[in-house]
């Protein structure tokens, strides 16, 4: 079901995996790529109940990671090795046993996943403010009181290796982390994926029922700042991604409901006079949870890579070895 490479242990009695398949029939949407890869017919996601620390979402994020890129590896010496027997051997190719043995290991190359989180409170900073930032502005963001959830453990700040400068996570907000092989689907790079997020996020806003079944119609651009802002010029969604041999992670955070004092108190993103709003504060009495936006957030992800089909699990926790 999940990657090989990797040992999760999911408390007894866990929930059951969903599977959706999400080709609609006479739809006409084209998405703008297609998996060339057997692995990336089918997109994991697994969303995260419980409000998390987030240095454990990092840790978890991180393990997924390291199994894509330990495949990525494998593959890679797989290849070489079967070169070096068919040169040492006149070209000669290898027999149906040592084939089958070697293509049974490349299926084990990991699904894409993306992981979907909430939060405590925490600032995280991007690689662009690794070597500038001062432990003077870092206590500021941890000494910070928040306008309404006071109740709320103090704000950490947590350097990561994400592209971007400070942003904030916490209750109220979903967090996807969006970890996959851009080389395994058609044409798809960095830049393709920075727009399939977007493209996902604002689909999301417009389609996602609200619980009386009509969409929340709410409308969203892109412009030359990352992320997905309101119509109002209002930051709803913020981006930030990183790559390493192809491998993805990090990804999108969406303002539910978050208290959004602890973003429009300080600079976010590097982006002086311009604030955050929330899904909430858009569509006042909205009965959006952070799962429903999750859910549908992954979905619009899916289909603008042409996967039909998305396996999800909701947990309260895992354990990775």
């Amino acid at each position: 079901m999940f990657p090989v490479l990797l040992n999760l242990r999911v408390p007894t009695n866990g929930p059951q995996i969903q599977k959706h398949f999400l080709r609609a029939v006479g739809s006409t949407f084209k998405p703008k790529t297609t998996p060339i890869d057997e692995s990336s017919k089918v997109l994991k996601h697994l969303h995260f109940t419980k409000t998390m620390d987030f240095e454990k979402g990092l840790d978890i994020q991180e393990k997924f990671v390291a199994a894509q890129l330990d495949m990525k590896k494998l593959k890679a010496k797989i290849k070489r090795k079967i070169f070096e027997v068919e040169q040492n051997h006149n070209g000669a190719p290898l027999n149906v046993f040592e084939r089958s043995m070697l293509d049974n290991i490349l299926t084990m190359k990991p699904n894409p996943t993306i992981l979907t989180f909430e939060f405590w409170p925490v600032y995280s900073g991007g690689k662009r403010i690794k070597k500038t930032i001062t432990d003077k502005q870092i206590k500021k963001y941890e000494e910070f009181v928040p306008t309404s959830e006071i109740d709320n453990p103090a704000p950490k700040f947590v350097q990561t290796e994400r592209g971007g400068q400070i942003t904030f996570h916490g209750p109220g907000q979903i967090v996807a982390y969006i970890i996959l092989d851009l080389k395994t689907f058609n044409k798809f790079s960095v830049k393709d994926h920075v727009s399939a997020i977007q493209g996902a996020v604002s689909n999301s806003m417009l389609k996602i029922n609200k619980e009386d079944g009509n969409p929340l119609a709410l409308e969203t651009k892109t412009n030359c700042d990352t992320g997905v802002w309101t119509t109002k010029d209002e930051k709803l969604a913020s981006i930030g991604i990183h790559v390493r041999r192809s491998i993805t992670s990090h990804g999108v955070c969406i303002n539910v409901d978050p208290d959004l004092s602890y973003l429009n108190n300080f600079e976010m993103c590097g982006l002086p006079n311009k604030k955050a709003t929330s899904i909430y504060q858009e569509r006042p009495g909205t009965d959006l949870s952070v799962q429903d936006v999750a859910k549908s957030f992954v979905n619009e992800y899916a289909k603008i890579l042409d996967i039909d089909t998305v396996e999800r699990i909701d947990l309260d926790n895992i354990e990775i070895d």
